[in-house]
């Protein structure tokens, strides 16, 4: 199947540790546009918000860019979903200071694992009392990225902290967030399916939300094989404009700015490899109708 063969791919690119997207260091982009990505604080208080504020990571990997969500003061969920499970028992080995609870999709009651750290919310156990989860820092859905947009809203709040008998008292949200964080998700995905990702990550975004995007593109190379090549795949400002701009849950697209990729240490001779002779990361911001 399509889902198996995309599995395939991304497992092997662990297991033969290609992991060129991860990084060790925080996003930059997300450290300079947090403000924008999080809802304003209230009265004025520069360290809360509301009632917390949710943000979802779609196609995470193992980013340090959860850990660094997840211990904002104004952050209470964060939840990342990727389709690898060593991608969520790297990232809770790498993070023993953090509790990440692993769930996998279809299948809420998973089973903790004591080597890597991993938190069991033990949903059959605990009856309708809720997860028996002590310290809650991250949730890590393991499954595919769509069949979780594809969910009702209930069974997405079932699988993520967004329900009203979390431990700590988070609101139920109808299985949506404040805000989305999209850093290498949306250009890991085939461009046959943009469409129907950009609809859907809108369902799982409260209205008023906002989404951080971050993409790339292939702006000159040295053939066309080049530029479709991928992941990650190419797609300009407009290209990004058109998409979500269309989508009837947009209120506003806004480019935040573009940079050069090709000015950090080997990425020029890397990248020209590979025929791609200008490449820009483009950073927008995008709002939700309220």
């Amino acid at each position: 199947s399509a889902r198996a063969d995309v599995e395939s791919f991304w497992q092997r690119r662990y297991t033969g540790g290609q992991l060129g997207w991860h990084k060790n260091d925080v996003n930059p982009h997300l450290i300079k546009n947090l403000d924008r990505l999080l809802p304003p604080p209230s009265s004025g208080d520069e360290d809360t918000s509301p009632a917390g504020t949710s943000v979802f990571v779609p196609l995470c990997g193992k980013s340090v860019d959860l850990a660094h969500l997840a211990d904002h003061p104004r952050v209470s969920t964060v939840v990342g979903i990727d389709i690898v499970r060593d991608a969520a028992e790297e990232f809770a080995a790498e993070h023993p200071s953090l509790g990440v609870r692993e769930v996998v999709l279809g299948d809420v009651c998973t089973v903790g694992d004591e080597r890597t750290g991993l938190v069991c919310d033990d949903a059959a156990s605990a009856g309708d009392s809720g997860p028996t989860v002590q310290r809650d820092d991250i949730t890590f859905l393991v499954g595919d990225l769509f069949y979780f947009l594809e969910m009702d809203p209930a069974a997405r709040a079932e699988h993520t902290s967004l329900r009203s008998d979390a431990p700590d008292g988070r609101p139920a949200q109808d299985g949506q967030f404040d805000a989305v964080y999209d850093r290498a998700s949306m250009i890991a995905v085939h461009p046959s399916l943009r469409e129907k990702y950009a609809s859907q990550i809108g369902d799982v975004l409260r209205p008023g939300g906002t989404m951080l995007l971050v993409t790339i593109d292939r702006r000159v190379t040295s053939s066309d094989e080049a530029k479709r090549d991928g992941p990650p795949f190419s797609i300009d400002e407009d290209e990004v404009q058109e998409l979500y701009g269309g989508q009837g849950w947009v209120e506003s697209v806004s480019l935040l700015e573009e940079v050069d990729d090709l000015t950090r240490d080997g990425s020029k001779e890397r990248w020209a490899k590979k025929g791609v002779l200008q490449l820009y990361e483009l950073v927008f911001i995008i709002q939700k109708k309220a």
